[in-house]
């Protein structure tokens, strides 16, 4: 019987669960990510944009074959840098506006810490059934009693 090679599948990675310290010190490695993330997808919707608009003025494929390299380009640079988030454990869920979790555990729960560019610290959290609106100030977890600390 003949056998057939497989690539071999890399396991998933453990979950991630940070502490509000351990995610504050990996911010620095994060928002120098999440910066270059947000400039690529930036770029990215520019070259969609333009060329859709040089496909409705009908021009040379070969200009349009060249937009849609760079896009590609682009494309899988960006991939390498939300692969390289995910290697930290962080989950990107905003290109445009640099919007990451941390996964933490509280109260015997997963809840996300929350931070996004222009943010200057690890401020807010959510509930993993939530998102960005359901923002929460940290402040408000290390106040109520706890059974299992983010500290």
């Amino acid at each position: 019987m003949a056998m057939v090679a497989t690539k071999q599948r890399k396991p998933a990675p453990e979950r991630k669960f940070f502490t509000l310290p351990e995610a504050r010190r990996a911010l620095v490695l994060v928002e120098k990510i999440a910066t270059d993330i947000q400039r690529l997808e930036t770029t990215r919707r520019r070259i969609i944009h333009e060329i859709d608009a040089a496909q409705r003025q009908d021009l040379p494929a070969e200009q349009i074959a060249g937009m849609e390299h760079d896009f590609d380009i682009l494309t899988e640079q960006l991939t390498a840098l939300v692969d390289e988030l995910t290697g930290v454990g962080v989950e990107l869920k905003d290109p445009v506006r640099g919007l990451v979790d941390f996964p933490a555990m509280h109260e015997d729960r997963e809840i996300l810490l929350c931070w996004q560019l222009g943010e200057t610290s690890i401020d807010y959290w959510h509930e993993t059934s939530g998102g960005f609106a359901g923002r929460r100030m940290v402040a408000d977890l290390e106040c109520r009693p706890k059974r299992q600390s983010l500290r």
